[in-house]
C-alpha cells in the first residue's frame, strides 16, 4: 500500500492533539486528549512526560482506527509541543524529572535573577529572550545536586516523546532551533549553542542536545511503540518544531509581514520576517527560528496562561465547578460572548489586567491580575468583555513596537488560529482594537498541519515547504474593522499601557505580603 498519509502530533499544555492528513493536506481523522497539569501551589507546575508518551500513542491508535488505515499507510510522523520548559533524562532516555512547563513553574526565578544581575544584557542579546531552561538547570545544580549529577541531557517535552517512540538513547538527544529562544544557552541568531553563555551560567554544554533542522528524521517507530499505536515499525519520526512555529507554518505564515494571532492557552501575536529581530529596547518580542530556511524567523510575543484565565473565569464566575466548566467547553464561552455583544467598547469604563501569573512580554514577574474601574452597575458580562479586550490591548502595544522596528512593512491583516478563533465576538474586538481585519482559517488548529508539512518535506512528498503551506491555507471568514469602534478603543489602549507602571509598586508590595503570610 502506498504511504499517502502523514501524522502531526501537538503536545500542548492543556491537550494533546493528533491528526492524520492525506498528502493533499485534508484532515482525515483527529483525536484529542486532555493533559494533566499539576499545580500544587503558586508558582508550582509539573507534568509527567511519560503520560504524554502514552497519550500520544493512544491518539495515534485512535486516528488510525477511525480512518481504517493499514499499518503501512503512514509516510512519516512529526511533533510539536510546548516551547518553554525543561526536563531531564539519563543515558537510557529515562525521565529523571517531571516536565516543568514554561513560566507556570517559577522555582528557577532566583537563579535567573542572579545571572541577570551579572550579565543580563548579554544574555538577552545572544539568547533573545528571558530564558527558562538554563535557570532550571541551575536550580537542579544548586538545590538537587544528586539529580543534577545524574542528568545526561536536558530536553524539551515533544522531543522526549519522539525519542521514546524511536527507542533512542541519551546520546541521540536533539532539539530543533525553534526552541532555542527560551533555553538561555544559545546564540539564537546563529542557531547554535553559545560557549559565552555557558560560561555566564557556569553550566556545561555537554548536558544539552544536538541542534538539528526541524525536518530531520531523528529515528524510526520502534516495535514496542508500533504495537501500541497500530502502525508498522520503522515509520520515520521527524523532529518537528515548537507548537507555535508549527502552527505558524500550518497557517501559511511564510511571507514577510504576515501577522497571526494564536488564541490558545498562551495567546500569541507574531509576524514573519526574513531576518532575526532582537527587541532589546522593549523586551516584548522574541524571535523564533522558522523551519523553511536559515533566514526564516517569527518574532512573537505571548501572554502567559491567557487561556487558563478563560477557564478560571468560567469556573469562578459562571457558577460551575472545574469539571462542569470543562464539560461545557465552547458552549460556555459562546453564552458569555452573547452577553457582551451589546456592550460598548471598554465595557463601560472597566479595565482588566490578564497576567495572573506574571507578565512575560516584557518580563515583569510581579504583575498579577486586576480589574480597574468597576462600579455597582457592572455585571458579569462587563467583566468578561474586559477580559477579552485586555488581550487585544496587549497585542496593540506589540503591534506599535513592531511597526517601530519595521517601518517599511505594510501590515495589512491578521490570521487567527487556536480555540479562541471560533469566537466571532472576540475576533471583532481584536480587529477593532488593532485596526486590522481578522481572517479565520479553515481549521482553527494548524500546529498538527504544520507538523504534517515538515514530515512530508522530510520524506520527499513536498519539495517546497513554503509553497505547500501557502497552498494549504484557506480563509473561511473575514472580519472587518469598524472605524468608529477603533477610534473609541485607542484611549483604553493608552490607559492599559500606563496601568503597568502605576501598579508596579503595589504588585511588588502585595506579593511580598503574600510570601510573608504563607
Amino acid at each position: 500500500m502506498a504511504q499517502n498519509y502523514l501524522i502531526g502530533i501537538d503536545l500542548g499544555t492543556s491537550v494533546v492533539k493528533t491528526t492524520l492528513f492525506d498528502i493533499d493536506g485534508a484532515a482525515v481523522a483527529q483525536a484529542t486528549r486532555g493533559a494533566a497539569l499539576h499545580q500544587p501551589g503558586p508558582g508550582l507546575a509539573e507534568q509527567q512526560a511519560d503520560d504524554f508518551y502514552g497519550v500520544a500513542l493512544e491518539t495515534i491508535a485512535e486516528v488510525v482506527a477511525k480512518a481504517q488505515l493499514a499499518p503501512t499507510g503512514v509516510a512519516a510522523i512529526a511533533f510539536a509541543g510546548q516551547m518553554g520548559g525543561a526536563m531531564a533524562i539519563d543515558r537510557e532516555w529515562r525521565a529523571l524529572s517531571p516536565w516543568y512547563p514554561s513560566t507556570l513553574d517559577t522555582r528557577y526565578q532566583l537563579y535567573l535573577n542572579q545571572v541577570l544581575a551579572r550579565g543580563g544584557d548579554r544574555l538577552i542579546e545572544l539568547g533573545g529572550a528571558m530564558p527558562i531552561a538554563a535557570p532550571r538547570l541551575s536550580w537542579w545544580k544548586q538545590e538537587q545536586p544528586e539529580l543534577y549529577r545524574r542528568i545526561h541531557k536536558v530536553l524539551i517535552l515533544a522531543n522526549y516523546v519522539a525519542g521514546r517512540m524511536a527507542d533512542l538513547k541519551g546520546d541521540d538527544a536533539f532539539i530543533d532551533p525553534s526552541y532555542l529562544t527560551w533555553i538561555g544557552l544559545s546564540d539564537t541568531a546563529q542557531r547554535a549553542w553559545s560557549d559565552e553563555l555557558a560560561d555566564l551560567w557556569e553550566l556545561p554544554l555537554e548536558k544539552l542536545p544536538r541542534i538539528v533542522p526541524a525536518t530531520t528524521i531523528v529515528g524510526y517507530l520502534s516495535q514496542e511503540a508500533a504495537g501500541r499505536c497500530g502502525l508498522a515499525a520503522g515509520v520515520p519520526l521527524v523532529a518537528g518544531a515548537g507548537d507555535q512555529v508549527a502552527g505558524f507554518l500550518g497557517a501559511g505564515l511564510v511571507d514577510v509581514g504576515q501577522l497571526i494571532d494564536v488564541a490558545g492557552t498562551f495567546p500569541v501575536f507574531a509576524t514573519c520576517l526574513d531576518r532575526y529581530l532582537l527587541d532589546s529596547r522593549y523586551g516584548i518580542f522574541q524571535s523564533l527560528a522558522g523551519p523553511v530556511s536559515e533566514t526564516h524567523w517569527y518574532p512573537m510575543m505571548y501572554i502567559g496562561g491567557g487561556g487558563l484565565t478563560h477557564r478560571w473565569f468560567g469556573e469562578q464566575f459562571a457558577g460551575l465547578d472545574k469539571a462542569e466548566a470543562e464539560a461545557a467547553g465552547a458552549t460556555l464561552y459562546q453564552r458569555l460572548d452573547e452577553q457582551t455583544v451589546d456592550l460598548p467598547p471598554g465595557a463601560e469604563g472597566l479595565l482588566f489586567i490578564p497576567h495572573l501569573g506574571g507578565r512575560v512580554c516584557p518580563s515583569d514577574p510581579a504583575v498579577r491580575g486586576a480589574w480597574l474601574g468597576f462600579t455597582w452597575t457592572h455585571q458579569k458580562a462587563h467583566f468578561y468583555k474586559a477580559l477579552l479586550e485586555s488581550i487585544a490591548y496587549d497585542y496593540a502595544q506589540a503591534l506599535k513596537v513592531l511597526r517601530g522596528y519595521c517601518p517599511a512593512i505594510d501590515f495589512r491583516e491578521i490570521s487567527v488560529i487556536g480555540g479562541g478563533a471560533n469566537s466571532t465576538v472576540w475576533n471583532q474586538i481584536k480587529a477593532d482594537v488593532l485596526g486590522l481585519p481578522y481572517l479565520r482559517l479553515q481549521h482553527a488548529d494548524r500546529a498538527t498541519l504544520g507538523c504534517a508539512i515538515m514530515a512530508g518535506y522530510a520524506v520527499g512528498l513536498y519539495p517546497d515547504m513554503a509553497e505547500t503551506a501557502r497552498r494549504l491555507t484557506q480563509v473561511t471568514g473575514r472580519i472587518e474593522v469598524r472605524p468608529a469602534y477603533h477610534e473609541r478603543y485607542q484611549p483604553y489602549v493608552d490607559i492599559y499601557s500606563r496601568a503597568f507602571d502605576q501598579l508596579r509598586g503595589l504588585y511588588e508590595a502585595l506579593n511580598s505580603l503574600a510570601k510573608n503570610n504563607s
